[in-house]
């Protein structure tokens, strides 16, 4: 799509011959003689720059440009005007206008001027776009879990978002502990700030004491040169520290000081560094037990576990597996661009039946599988990982482990497998309300309302 400029100049040979050269670097002009009909002009659609003529006949250019900010504070205007003073320079500036020419222009600067002022607008607007992409991404009802547990686990965290406490999340590995920290990070006063993911089980003992608080030039074989460490990048914004029950010992002590007093020093180094940094920890080791067994600083727990959040395991809220199913088939199917249209009943009962020891990352890899292995319209049995037909896949379908777990009151374990008959009409049914609550005796409002209840 073209660039749009609107030219507001009262000289029609001036307006006619910027119009014709800037129409040559493919952009799209519209003209305006005077400033009422520059207001039309702009009132009518979205420009992203316009080229303002300083004397106009019936208002001065400085006076409509503070009004087309005022309306759109993002708007490039380039002032134009024969009699250039410093004070109008100054105060164009002051207004917020790009920049300031006078004339006789130079055609040259002034294609410049341009481009440089649409490239800053352009960037500007993947920036904003890209940063609206994220925090729609990982907002918590993008986030799958209908159970109630998981429900609990959205309202505590979106509590927590808003302020800078120290949160530790604990789950089994696959539970979705970096989603939920991206999410916290998105949804905070932080979130136009940086933040920065480290894995302290992936990184050699070593190394990690460099990565994470930087190293001063020569502090070490092999450091050539100063090096920030992930403190010191994330400042202002959120540090996730991943597997934080690997973290050695010798650096429990530094990270417990940094927590403490907001500032450290780089390897080799001397000079205090002071950050900004919320911190969000996560494992699924039992720190507890570490503790009694001195590998993890008791100190340091108490220093993390200020909002401490457990996120289940899969296997422990059932009625998320068919929602996760459906999530994951419509990912994997839109970027394989594939025609699969849905699940066979039967591989969905073996899904249900699993007891998925790798929580939602085992399921999203399954799904994945099943679709790049499908032939046909719809994921069969066959197509899902064979793992899952084998002996670990013997536990109960979903309506007998709800009937059976002794956690849940009645309501809890009625409305759990209500969800799942209602949605899996709708699979059955392609989504066709319709279709579906003819299948269950319910009337089209009774199903929308129950639809609405439970998130589907």
């Amino acid at each position: 799509m073209k660039e749009k400029i609107l030219i507001v100049e009262d000289d029609i040979n001036t307006l006619n011959g910027l119009a014709e050269i800037l129409e040559e670097e493919n952009l799209e002009i519209c003209k305006a003689k005077n400033a009422r009909m520059a207001l039309g002009e702009f009132n009518k659609g979205a420009f992203d720059l316009v080229l303002m003529d300083y004397l106009l006949p019936d208002q001065n250019g400085l006076e409509l440009s503070g009004v087309l900010l005022e309306n759109q504070p993002d708007i490039k205007i380039i002032m134009m005007t024969a009699f250039g003073t410093v004070k109008n320079a100054v105060n164009a500036m002051k207004m917020g206008i790009y920049d300031y020419l006078t004339k006789p222009i130079n055609l040259d600067e002034l294609l410049i001027i341009i481009r440089r002022a649409l490239e800053e607008k352009r960037l500007i607007s993947e920036n904003l776009d890209l940063k609206s992409k994220l925090t729609r991404t990982y907002r918590f009802e993008n986030i799958i879990g209908v159970s109630g547990k998981m429900q609990e686990v959205f309202q505590k965290i979106a509590k927590v978002a808003a302020t800078d406490a120290t949160v530790l999340l604990r789950g089994e590995s696959g539970t979705g502990k970096e989603l939920i920290a991206r999410a916290v990070h998105f949804q905070s006063k932080r979130q136009n700030h940086a933040m920065v993911e480290i894995n302290c089980a992936s990184i050699p003992e070593n190394l990690l004491e460099s990565e994470l608080f930087g190293h001063e030039k020569g502090a070490f074989t092999g450091a050539y040169k100063m090096k920030k460490g992930k403190f010191e990048i994330a400042d202002k914004g959120t540090l996730f520290l991943d597997e934080i029950g690997e973290l050695p010992l010798s650096l429990q002590a530094k990270l417990l000081r940094v927590l403490q007093e907001k500032r450290f020093n780089r390897v080799g180094g001397v000079d205090n560094i002071e950050v900004d940094v919320r911190l969000i920890a996560a494992t699924n080791a039992d720190l507890e037990k570490r503790m009694a067994e001195k590998l993890f600083r008791e100190d340091l727990y108490y220093r993390l576990n200020v909002i401490p959040i457990l996120i289940p395991p899969l296997r422990e809220r059932l009625e998320d597996i068919g929602p996760l199913t459906d999530h994951f088939l419509k990912k994997y199917v839109l970027k394989d661009q594939r025609q699969i249209q849905g699940i066979s009943e039967e591989a969905r009962k073996l899904l249900m039946g699993y007891d998925w020891p790798g929580n939602v990352r085992e399921l999203e890899n399954a799904i994945e599988n099943a679709v790049v292995m499908c032939e046909g319209t719809h994921i069969a049995a066959q197509d899902l990982p064979a793992y899952l037909q084998g002996p670990r896949a013997t536990g109960s379908p979903l309506f007998d482990r709800v009937l059976e777990d002794s956690n849940l009151g009645y309501k809890e374990k009625l409305e759990a497998c209500e969800r799942e008959i209602i949605r899996q009409a709708l699979s059955e049914t392609g989504n066709n309300k319709t279709q579906a609550a003819r299948k269950m005796g319910f009337t089209l409002r009774t199903l929308r309302n129950k639809v609405k209840k439970y998130n589907l």
